[in-house]
Formats: C-alpha cells, sequence, structure tokens
C-alpha cells in the first residue's frame, strides 16, 4: 500500500510540473456513481472540477484533471412498526491520467477514446439514520467519518486512497462534448477481515476555454 501511494504521489508531482501553458483547459460537470462491489451497494451523485488535455504527437494526448463528486443513497425499511430511513452522503475526489486517442469525423467532430489510472482520495463518507417509532417521535443517529474509524490496533479501518484503472470514450464538437468513463477498483480499501473495492461510472459534459 505504501509504495502505490508512493507511485500515485509521484504520478501527481508530474502532471503538475507540466506547464498549464501547453495544456488546454476546460471544465467538465456530470453524473457520477460508485458501487462498492462486495455488496452490490451504489452511490449516486455528480461530479465538477477542472480538466487538461495536453497534446503529445499527433491524434495522441494525455487527458487529466480534478473532479470532485457528491454521492449519496437513502433507504427506508420498517420493523415491528418502528420505520428507520438511512442516508449516506460521500465526498471524494479524483485525479484522472487519461492516455487519449483523437479520430476525426468531420472537420468540428472528433471521437476519442482513453485509457489509464484514476486516483481516488475519499473526503469523508457518513450514514446518518432516522428512526419513527409508531408516529409518536423520532430518533436521529448520525455516525462518524468511515475514514476516521480505527481498529483495536490503532490502524484505520477503511483507507481513502484508492487506485482504479478505468476506460473511456466520447465525442467533441468544437470546444465542447460528452465523456464516459468506467474505473475498476484495484485495492481492497477495507483495513478487517471484509473486502471493500469501488467501481465508478461517470457521465460528464465538457467545455474547453
Amino acid at each position: 500500500m505504501k509504495s502505490i501511494k508512493k507511485i500515485a504521489l509521484i504520478a501527481v508531482a508530474a502532471i503538475m510540473s507540466i506547464s498549464l501553458a501547453n495544456a488546454q483547459v476546460g471544465i467538465q460537470a456530470g453524473y457520477s456513481m460508485s458501487t462498492n462491489t462486495s455488496n452490490e451497494i451504489s452511490l449516486n451523485g455528480f461530479h465538477v472540477g477542472p480538466i487538461y488535455n495536453m497534446s503529445i504527437q499527433g491524434p495522441i494526448s494525455l487527458q487529466y484533471g480534478l473532479l470532485y463528486n457528491y454521492l449519496t443513497k437513502q433507504s427506508e425499511g420498517t420493523f415491528v412498526g418502528i420505520t428507520g430511513t438511512s442516508t449516506t452522503t460521500a465526498h471524494r475526489l479524483d485525479l484522472p491520467v487519461r492516455v487519449a486517442a483523437s479520430f476525426p469525423l468531420t472537420s468540428e467532430l472528433n471521437a476519442f477514446v482513453f485509457g489509464g489510472p484514476n486516483f481516488n482520495f475519499g473526503l469523508s463518507q457518513k450514514n446518518d439514520g432516522t428512526a419513527d417509532f409508531w408516529g409518536l417521535g423520532s430518533l436521529d443517529v448520525e455516525s462518524e467519518n468511515i475514514y476516521k474509524i480505527e481498529m483495536s490496533d490503532g490502524k484505520k479501518l477503511i483507507s481513502p486512497f484508492d487506485l482504479q484503472l478505468g476506460l473511456g470514450g466520447g465525442l467533441q464538437y468544437k470546444n465542447m462534448g460528452v465523456r464516459v468513463s468506467y474505473d475498476w477498483g484495484m485495492l481492497d480499501r477495507n483495513n478487517s477481515d471484509n473486502i471493500w473495492k469501488n467501481n465508478d461510472l461517470k457521465v460528464g459534459l465538457f467545455y474547453n476555454f
């Protein structure tokens, strides 16, 4: 895990060292879905953030960005007349680094495909709930940020860092377009005996300035 984090930090440093004067700067926003593969529970929400596209040679370019994700899920159930509502809320950051190849369809319309790693960092995730006791009263329960929970040996229960590998593609018309990506989680983020891997889907609209 430590070696993977070091590689991620080196990759981030390398990207930040690239002069933005040589990159096309834009913004992306759209739909996000993150699925815990161990229990198939999905969180849905949105992402937004700056993106960059740096031409390497011919149709090959490097696409990267910094995307904020807001994800949530609400569920409800009833047991012996007690109705419980649970709301999960997550905040995460993505640093996708993709090698892309574009293919002109017309003079102003291009298709492109890409692949590469996505470095994901969980800022916070909570699971808050409310129990309604037969309509006579309710009880609110607020949980702790899962990334701050420690096990008996002092280690964090859930690692906030994730390394994903993804593929995707899209269409660009002049300075705007649509991009779809899917990332497979490579790391088990649960440091106990349980398994927690995340696969993420994004569908976003982008505009290059």
